[in-house]
């Protein structure tokens, strides 16, 4: 019998007008509530107005933080803890991209102890759980909202560093496609290529089983097609010129990568693309994107049944062909030097995505092909 395993714990309404239908379950965890949230892509997406709305409809109290950066620092989720403490909030909404919801994870347990440091987080033996947190997402491509896990910034080293525990699982999650329709072309690129990946890399990881593949591949017969189209639009096309179907596509298709990436996790494509975006402030996700061609070449090598099928449901003629796109939608313009490449060493040994890969990868692995893109 074929070993399964799945579990994701997050209540889940990806529909329009979710926030509005299912204020009720907001009241649910609470009376007041900090409103995490960066500084634009809430109020432009027309979600914050919803939260608010939600939020007066169930008589919550509220207040907004609207200060989380990208690739948020420890130091801003810390304060914006302390922030939530002295409100009284008995619960956290999140709004935003994969920044603004891992940060609002990282609050929810700031808030809920206050004698935890900023990096003591990463110890995972805070003593009180995490307050509840409800996510709204207003990009689709982290599937933020379905994990326990956030990425923070180490302010000191300006290094990202994931932390997650059970606790730290969203007690809800609202997916309303329409708050992605506002999205630049680069920032819906980066993001379906980032969603693309989580697809890809936990489709051949190898700790997947058949239900996380499923997800897998149903979310990469939504993604692809639509990165496809993507790729033949151009860069200075207006937000409300993007089909709204395809956006459609990209946030079902997410979504749908989120369950296989909680089971699963990510390959090497995902810690090397931090290194473009710590070092050279490339979106996470084109950053990423810029690694998936030799990861599916390596697919290809070790997994050949697993990647015929994937080449079959993407409907992509072949791995020329899906390198082509992706090289087109994540260009990038990165040199290093020997010795930088040299400096990441320490950093690439032992990491827990390259044990996930396809025929093992080790941190010779990745500066090979560090050498091979960037000298």
């Amino acid at each position: 019998m074929q070993e399964m395993q799945f579990y994701m714990p997050v209540p889940l309404h990806c529909e329009s007008g979710c926030v509005l239908a299912y204020s009720h379950k907001l009241a649910q965890l609470g009376g007041s509530c900090l409103i995490v949230t960066g500084r634009t892509g809430a109020h432009a997406s027309g979600a914050l107005d919803d939260v608010q709305t939600a939020l007066q409809l169930q008589g919550i109290e509220y207040t907004v933080f609207d200060e989380i950066e990208e690739n948020p620092l420890v130091s801003t989720c810390h304060r914006a803890g302390r922030a939530a403490r002295e409100l009284g909030a008995e619960f956290i909404v999140a709004i935003g991209g994969g920044s603004a919801l891992d940060a609002g994870k990282a609050v929810a347990v700031y808030a809920a102890n206050s004698d935890l440091g900023g990096e003591e987080i990463y110890d995972l033996d805070w003593p009180l759980p995490a307050l509840p947190c409800a996510l709204v997402p207003t990009t689709a491509g982290t599937s933020s909202e379905l994990d326990q896990t956030a990425v923070l910034t180490i302010d000191a080293l300006g290094v990202k560093k994931s932390v997650g525990r059970a606790d730290m699982f969203p007690a809800l999650a609202l997916v309303d496609a329409k708050y992605t329709y506002s999205l630049p072309y680069r920032a819906t690129v980066s993001t379906a290529v980032d969603a693309f990946s989580h697809c890809a890399e936990s489709y051949f990881a190898q700790n997947a089983d058949t239900i996380s593949r499923m997800f897998a591949l149903q979310g990469s017969a939504l993604l692809w097609p639509s990165l496809t189209t993507l790729a033949g639009l151009s860069p200075f096309i207006e937000p409300e010129q993007i089909d709204t179907t395809l956006r459609d596509d990209i946030s079902a298709g997410c979504t749908l990568a989120g369950f296989s990436l909680g089971r699963c996790g990510t390959c090497f494509p995902h810690p090397l693309g931090y290194l473009l975006t710590e070092g050279y402030a490339i979106p996470h996700g084109s950053a990423t994107g810029v690694f998936l061609p030799a990861f599916l070449q390596r697919a290809r090598r070790y997994e050949r049944g697993l990647f015929d099928r994937f080449l079959e449901v993407v409907g992509a003629p072949s791995l020329a062909a899906l390198s082509a796109t992706l090289q087109k939608l994540c260009p990038v313009q990165v040199k290093m030097d020997p010795q930088q490449i040299e400096g990441y060493r320490p950093r690439l040994q032992n990491v827990k995505n390259f044990a996930r890969t396809p025929g093992g990868y080790t941190d010779s692995d990745a500066l090979d092909l560090l050498r091979q893109l960037f000298l």
